[in-house]
């Protein structure tokens, strides 16, 4: 009777991909990730006159992590987020908040800004045998280098730099022992805007 018991924990289990927690090994990772990003801005932004707003596109991600735990890791990155770029025909408008900037040069004109961070995380590991949900919490250091035209408006992070939390959700999958994918979604803060990520990755591990 007993078996029978076990043998049907077991295939209910594996029917729901939730098999008893594996032993994974303490140690040092490495990978990069593709990244599709989207930003979002504090508060309603407005356009008129044909003007064009460019705020999705690709980056990538370099990451170093430590595995303290089976439940717990430590990461260090960098993040390349690509850019957000705004173009004004003559005569158009851009509106954020209360402020409203208006193209009167007479041709067109474009704002382009790109950013960059570096950052330290922390991550909560379920560790599943055929993948490993997760939560991560962390800091980023992030720059900022634009190109404002005149005439132009500047919507996304007004300031040049800062240091702000970035917080994600997904899951790594093992192919091997050496070899895992990732697969996930964070949300990082520069002042009030924002920039979202999906990220997709390949990691060697040690």
């Amino acid at each position: 009777m007993g078996q029978k018991r076990t043998l049907c924990g077991l295939f209910l289990a594996a029917l729901l991909g939730i098999q008893s927690p594996s032993s994974v090994a303490e140690g040092l990772y490495f990978g990069s990730t593709w990244s599709h990003y989207e930003a979002d801005y504090d508060g309603v932004i407005s356009l008129d006159g044909g003007a064009e707003i460019d705020d999705q596109g690709t980056g990538f991600k370099v990451i170093t992590g430590y595995r303290l735990h089976k439940l717990f890791s430590m990461e260090l990155q960098y993040a390349d987020f690509g850019d957000v770029s705004l173009t004004m025909p003559n005569g158009s408008s851009v509106t954020k908040g209360a402020v409203t900037t208006t193209n009167g040069t007479g041709a067109t004109v474009t704002s382009v800004v790109e950013s960059t961070s570096y950052g330290i995380g922390a991550m909560r590991t379920i560790p599943f045998r055929s993948v490993k949900p997760y939560l991560k919490y962390g800091l980023h250091s992030w720059d900022t280098s634009r190109v404002i035209g005149a005439g132009s408006a500047d919507i996304f992070a007004i300031t040049v730099d800062g240091t702000d939390l970035y917080r994600g959700v997904g899951f790594d999958i093992p192919i091997s022992d050496l070899f895992f994918t990732r697969l996930e979604y964070e949300t990082y803060d520069f002042e009030d805007d924002k920039i979202s990520l999906v990220n997709f990755g390949l990691f060697l591990q040690f």
